[in-house]
Parts: structure tokens; C-alpha cells; sequence
């Protein structure tokens, strides 16, 4: 199951009844996310990958269909994977807070988080993964108490601008500057503290629910900020002060701490406090928890909870058994998070996104063709560290995001390359292919397309979708391209990256109700409901008889009843 990768798995069982086709099987959980459960089921019973069953769980509570994504039989029966239909939601007993926002950012979700625990109702709204915003129904937690808790404003100015909101119905920090109290820029940085505040009171709560409702966000109700992740989770565990629910959610106090080996997660923008610093010193790939503890001279508590912080936020991880080498080190991590951002930036990306492809693996991180493994690896983390996207977070629009994230991908896949012996002397003779090119690249493109569609009359599907997408990459400014790319991924059910190769259609031909509709398709197929009428509705609009969009929406509305 794809979804592993975003959303962390816990290790549970327990025994539960299983419907498939009408008939109870016996079966128990092995683990289980957010997103679904990994299960054994006594017997053989009929079934395979696609099918619908119904689930019945006590622990983690869960009652609701799903869909088989793996099988795998074994002598004691059946092992299956099943993703949950529906939207995301759960307890906050049965999953870490901190991990719910990491997966929602990891799979860039948009819509709203919402967490219920008794009358508190909160609502986070996330953006393609980004927290943009927060809203609370509690008075404490209201822009106006804040600024009177934190002796911002006096209770005479708090009062004058109710009154002034009740005139002009317009929000409380918007009167407050009308009426001279609060300068812009001051009103600005109340905000952002007001909805990091909302945010990072979430990690306190022992008990509620809560539900992720993908779609678009009402933009007319909010107001779009840019907030680190990684602060926000790393803060809110840090505000956890009970020692048992910090201990419940730590790996075994023998388990050695390690730096993640995954960029995205090492190099994240994230401010480190002195008791993080203190904690990352101790990070060796050598020595367990309680030693850490025992060395850091923290109190327990903060020692434990930096520690927990720090697993939430992914840039360290817990192994069992043998020491592992470290890729970097303490200092590496400090200094870089202490970095200022470059006014330049922004050029940088920029002109990296213009030129990165055509650079090659060995241009993009800046070595040479004879580059030794060590030198490969050096220079692989120094650029994930230029061009992560959350160490940017701040000034990146959408489409800045998108390049970096283009920009990221592209190095994560030039040192998998060139780290794997095989794989780079099969690139370096590709290189030397291409040494002396008697077409342009547009014109190489064509020929693999037109390769491909040959390919595809023959029903070779895993032969034309890599000439489709070899056209793609040589000429990436022709949609079709892409588009033809897409439906062969499709038809090898490799939806995810269908959808991406869609959306790059979509880039360069935004109106397009063919490409509209085919990408509601997609999301369909993927249960995100809100993501396929939101490209089924556009495609309507621009064609309101288009065939292949009325048939998703009929779809739409079938899974909806």
C-alpha cells in the first residue's frame, strides 16, 4: 500500500469479523493508519485485489468499507492490505496527532482537519499539505482575548473594538487597526501567533475525534498564511507535560537514535530550542534513549519529550539492534536550520528549474562524470539542502512549491542513479548515446511517441507508456505527451502517478476538458471525491455535453448514495 509511505503504521491486533460478498470471515489486525489496516484472514476466502469488503474493528473503532489493495496467501491463512473508503478520520487515542499532519502534508492534501474533544471543536485548513489557517470555537482562543491575555491591549481598546465589529462586521483585528490600536505589520504577526497557538493546543488534547474533509477551502472565510510544519509539530509535542502519554508513544527505551537517511525529512525548516540542540548533540547511530537521557543532564520529562519531538518531526528515527554509519552530523543539522533565507532565493530556484533537466544527474549536483560514492553523497545532501520545499515554506507560491518540489525529486532521483553501481553505468552509457545526436529533442520526441502508439495498437502497454514518457521528458511542453503517458499508467493501474502526468497536461493546457475529465477519473478511482468533481465540474463548464466528464459525475453521485 502506497499510503505506508505517508501515514505511520501501528502495530495492533486484534480479532475482528470480515464481510466479503455477504459472508463473515474471521480476521485480526496486524497493523492499521489512518488510511487503512493490514490484516490476516483465516481460510481462503474469495477474494483479490479491487474487491469492496466491510470492515468491523472494535480497536482501533472502525466500522466502514474498503478496498483490498494487496494479498499475499500464506501457510495460515491470507495476508491483505485494505485501504478505507471515505475520508480520513479516527481517535486521537488510537493515532499521534503529530503523525496525522505529517501524512496530510506528505500526500499534499487539501481540505479540512477538524478535531472534536468534548465542546472544543477545532478546525485546521490545510493547503496541497501547508497549514494556511486555523479556527477555534473556544473565547480563549479568539484574536482578541489573546492580545488582553498577552497584555497587548488594554480591556477599554478590547471592548471599543467589539463595538466597532459589530458596526462594520468586519473581524476583530481589522477593527483594531482601524481604530489605531494595532499597526498592520503588528496585526499581521497577531494572526500567525493566534493560529499556531490554535494549532499547537491540539497536541495537548488525551481525548476527541477527528475527521480530514478533502476539497476545496472556502477562501472567502480565511485568511492564507505560510507556517512550517515541522515548528508547529515540533512546538505542539513540546506542550505534551504528562509523562506516561509521551512514554506510551516512544519506541523501547533500548532503541538506538539515529538522523533519518530521507532529505525530506532531515533538512526541514524547523527552529530548534536548546533542549533539541542538546538532544541532537547525543544523535550517533550508537547510543539508545535512556542513555541519551541519562546524558543530556535534561530533566526526564523535557529530555523525553525533545526526544518525542524529534521522532514526530521525522528528522531522527529509532532502530533496533546494530549501529548504523550517520550520513550527517549534529552540527550540520543546527546550522543549517539557523541559516537566513537568501534574498535571492527565489532566482535560484528559478533558474535551476529552467535548467535541471537538461543538466543531467551528474549537472544538477554539481559533479563530475569520474565522481567518487563518497563524493556522489556529499553533494546529494548538500543540494537536497538547497532545494527542499519546506526550508522555503515562507515565500513559495503554489507554483514556486511545484518547482521545488520538480527540483527535489529530480536530485532524490540523480543519487539514486548514481549511487547504485549498476544503474549509473547504465546512465553513463546512455550518456554516451547521446554523445553525438543527429535529431533535437523535439524531434526525438516525436519518434517516441510515435513509437509508442504503435506499441499501444499492439497492446503493449508497458512498452508505450515508457516511449510515451520518454517523449514526455524530451519534449515536456507538449500535453499530449503527457496526456498519452497518463493513460497508459492508467491502464496499468499506477493511478498516483497517472494523476501527476495529468496534472502536467493540465499546466499547459488548463482548459482542456479531455484532460479534466480523465484526472476526475483518476481521482475517482483513488476515493478523492473531492478532488474528482472539482476537475469533473471544470470540465463541464467548458463543455457542458462532454461525454466522458457526465459519466464521472454520474459516477460521483452513485458513490456519494
Amino acid at each position: 500500500m502506497e499510503e505506508k509511505r505517508h501515514f505511520r503504521r501501528y502495530r495492533k491486533h486484534s480479532e475482528f469479523s470480515l464481510l466479503i460478498k455477504g459472508k463473515p470471515f474471521k480476521a485480526e489486525t496486524l497493523d492499521y493508519s489512518i488510511t487503512g489496516i493490514g490484516a490476516m484472514v483465516e481460510d481462503s476466502p474469495p477474494i483479490k485485489e479491487g474487491d469492496v469488503v466491510t470492515l468491523d474493528i472494535t480497536v482501533p473503532p472502525l466500522r466502514t468499507e474498503g478496498k483490498i489493495v494487496w494479498t499475499k496467501r500464506i501457510k495460515s491463512g491470507l495476508k491483505i492490505g485494505i485501504s478505507s473508503n471515505g475520508d480520513l478520520k479516527g481517535n486521537l487515542e488510537d493515532y499521534a496527532f503529530a503523525d496525522t499532519l505529517t501524512g496530510l502534508q506528505r500526500t499534499n492534501g487539501t481540505g479540512i482537519l477538524e478535531v472534536v474533544s468534548d465542546a472544543i471543536c477545532k478546525r485546521i485548513y490545510i493547503k496541497n499539505g501547508d497549514m494556511i489557517f486555523a479556527a477555534s470555537n473556544r473565547d480563549e482562543d479568539r484574536l482578541g482575548d489573546i492580545l488582553l491575555k498577552e497584555k497587548k491591549i488594554t480591556q477599554e481598546q478590547y471592548d471599543q473594538s467589539v463595538e466597532e465589529m459589530k458596526k462594520t462586521k468586519q473581524r476583530q483585528g481589522t477593527a483594531l487597526v482601524r481604530l489605531g490600536y494595532l499597526k498592520p505589520q503588528e496585526l499581521a504577526a497577531a494572526v500567525t501567533h493566534q493560529i499556531e497557538e490554535i494549532i499547537i493546543s491540539l497536541f495537548s488534547l488525551r481525548h476527541g475525534s477527528f475527521e480530514f474533509k478533502e476539497g476545496p477551502l472556502p477562501t472567502d472565510e480565511i485568511i492564507t498564511l505560510k507556517l512550517s510544519a515541522a515548528n508547529l509539530i515540533y512546538r505542539g509535542v513540546k506542550r505534551i507535560n504528562v509523562l506516561n502519554d509521551i512514554i506510551g508513544n516512544l519506541p523501547p527505551m533500548d532503541s538506538i537514535l539515529c538522523f533519518s537517511t530521507d532529505p525530506l525529512k532531515l533538512f526541514q525548516n524547523i527552529s530548534l530550542d536548546i533542549d533539541g540542540k542538546t538532544i541532537l548533540s547525543y544523535i550517533d547511530g550508537k547510543t539508545a534513549i535512556n542513555h541519551i537521557v541519562f546524558a543530556s543532564n535534561l530533566a526526564r520529562l523535557s529530555a523525553l519529550k525533545t526526544i518525542y519531538a524529534l521522532l514526530s518531526t521525522g528528522i531522527i528515527e529509532a532502530i533496533e539492534g546494530e549501529e548504523k554509519v550517520q550520513e550527517v552530523m549534529a552540527e550540520d543539522i543546527i546550522e543549517e536550520h539557523e541559516v537566513k533565507v537568501d534574498p535571492e532565493i527565489v532566482n535560484m530556484i528559478e533558474e535551476m528549474y529552467d535548467k535541471y533537466k537538461d543538466l543531467g544527474y551528474y549537472g544538477v549536483l554539481g559533479i563530475k562524470q569520474y565522481a567518487t560514492t563518497a563524493e556522489i553523497k556529499s553533494a546529494y545532501y548538500s543540494s537536497a539542502k538547497r532545494f527542499h520545499p519546506d526550508r522555503h515554506f515562507y515565500l513559495a507560491s503554489d507554483a514556486l512549491k511545484g518547482k521545488l518540489s520538480e527540483i527535489f525529486a529530480y536530485i532524490t532521483e540523480a543519487y539514486t542513479t548514481l549511487s547504485s553501481s549498476e544503474k549509473r553505468r547504465q546512465y553513463d552509457r546512455q550518456l554516451s548515446h547521446r554523445a553525438a545526436p543527429t535529431l533535437s529533442n523535439e524531434e526525438l520526441a516525436a519518434e517516441r511517441f510515435a513509437e509508442g502508439k504503435i506499441e499501444l495498437a499492439k497492446s503493449n502497454i508497458a512498452q508505450a507508456m515508457e516511449l510515451f514518457g520518454q517523449a514526455a521528458y524530451l519534449n515536456s511542453s507538449t500535453a499530449k505527451y503527457h496526456y498519452h503517458y497518463g493513460l497508459a499508467l492508467i491502464k496499468l493501474n499506477r493511478l498516483k502517478e497517472a494523476s501527476r502526468a495529468i496534472e502536467r497536461t493540465l499546466k499547459i493546457e488548463p482548459s482542456n476538458p479531455d484532460y479534466l475529465a480523465e484526472n476526475g477519473h483518476i481521482y475517482l478511482k483513488l476515493n478523492l471525491s473531492g478532488r474528482a468533481k472539482s476537475n469533473l465540474e471544470a470540465a463541464l463548464k467548458i463543455s457542458p455535453s462532454h461525454k466522458r466528464a457526465a459519466e464521472g459525475m454520474e459516477n460521483l453521485s452513485v458513490k456519494a448514495s
